[in-house]
């Protein structure tokens, strides 16, 4: 085979590179730059960790309830007779003894005059049978007769009285009128229902209590009831049932509440919110919170850059947060990354003002150790 001079230049060129290559293996000088994959603290998962303080709280025991008047009763018919006037309607604020309607007394006014006079001839002929028989004209029976007919005489006039004053139907208290069951000319019988009288001053709170709670729960004590509109109002336990309800085995409880305004509506969703004793808590999100292998709910925090999880229990939760006891005061609670480690585990903290941790990163770091190890 003749040989060109390409062919010179290329195995030329070839012996070149191998040359620069052997020469770089040669070098056992390590890379300054270079850095181990795990170190004493750069092998170590980083988790994101905030500071929190237990300050001293007063826990609630919360009872779902609904508000009710403090008492409510319809007002029946006394008399029979037509609905002749009508003084107050439903909605309308009424004081006690106010008249509310007034049925026909038809002839009752004309019975109670005779009645009256009847009265009167009753009284004269006792007196004239008391004086025959101080004077010994008038046997003991005559006098005994006559004293039997003046009292009947002043029963007849106080059943008239009574009837009469039945066609009047007035408010029993000061209350609010509802549920109005009759109209202008509706004829009433004895014991038909009219209207009813509601009052709200004060006004309650009723509500359902578990049989756990009832215990916490006592007769006389203060709480505080909130409604639906978010107002809250000052007031006191006034009955604790001492029967469970069979169906749900709950208890009773009735918060009575000062209303001078007498402005509330019965059946509006409201809670009675029983204060407990004091305790020391963190308010924390529910996300910090989990559970260990044996499934008990706590949170794990850095304790000397260390991974720790205490138990806790739940205090008062509200809206954005839960309360929380169990925990050391201060703590430095794992706020992102406590997935990805586990109790004992040494890890770096970083605290809330650097820059925050995402879980992309967290993953990277599980799968760069398990490659490692």
């Amino acid at each position: 085979m003749q040989f060109t001079r390409g062919h010179f230049i290329a195995i030329g060129a070839t012996a070149i590179i191998t040359l620069w290559m052997l020469s770089g293996l040669g070098n056992n000088e390590p890379e300054a730059t270079l850095a181990p994959v795990q170190g004493t603290q750069e092998g170590l998962f980083s988790v994101q960790v905030q500071t929190f303080h237990s300050p001293e709280i007063t826990p609630e025991l919360i009872v779902h309830g609904e508000t009710a008047p403090s008492r409510m009763v319809t007002l029946t018919s006394e008399v029979t007779g037509k609905v002749l006037k009508l003084h107050a309607r439903e909605g309308q604020l009424v004081k006690a003894d106010q008249i509310i309607l007034e049925i026909d007394p038809q002839d009752l006014p004309q019975q109670l005059r005779q009645a009256e006079a009847l009265l009167k001839q009753r009284k004269l002929e006792h007196k004239a049978n008391k004086t025959l028989i101080g004077k010994g004209l008038q046997n003991e029976t005559r006098l005994a007769e006559s004293e039997a007919m003046l009292e009947a005489a002043k029963a007849q006039i106080k059943v008239l009285q009574i009837q009469l004053a039945g066609t009047k139907v007035k408010a029993p208290y000061d209350g609010i009128l509802e549920n109005r069951h009759v109209e202008l000319g509706t004829y009433l019988r004895h014991g038909d229902p009219i209207i009813d009288v509601l009052d709200y001053n004060p006004f309650l709170i009723k509500g359902f209590a578990a049989e756990k709670d009832l215990h916490l729960i006592k007769r006389g004590s203060i709480a505080k009831g909130v409604t639906l509109d978010g107002i809250e109002h000052q007031g006191m336990i006034r009955y604790v049932s001492t029967q469970s309800s069979k169906a749900s085995r709950t208890f009773a409880v009735e918060l009575e509440i000062a209303n001078p305004d007498e402005r509330q509506t019965d059946g509006v969703t409201a809670d009675i919110r029983i204060p407990l004793d004091s305790a020391k808590a963190v308010y924390i999100s529910p996300a910090l919170l989990s559970l260990n292998e044996r499934g008990i709910m706590g949170a794990k925090y850095v304790l000397d850059n260390q991974v720790a999880f205490s138990p806790v229990e739940l205090i008062k939760a509200e809206s954005s947060g839960v309360w929380v006891s169990g925990l050391p005061d201060p703590v430095d609670l794992i706020i992102a990354g406590q997935s990805f480690v586990s109790p004992g585990e040494k890890v770096k903290p970083v605290y809330k003002q650097s820059q925050i941790i995402n879980e992309d990163e967290f993953a990277t770091q599980v799968t760069n150790s398990a490659e490692a190890k």
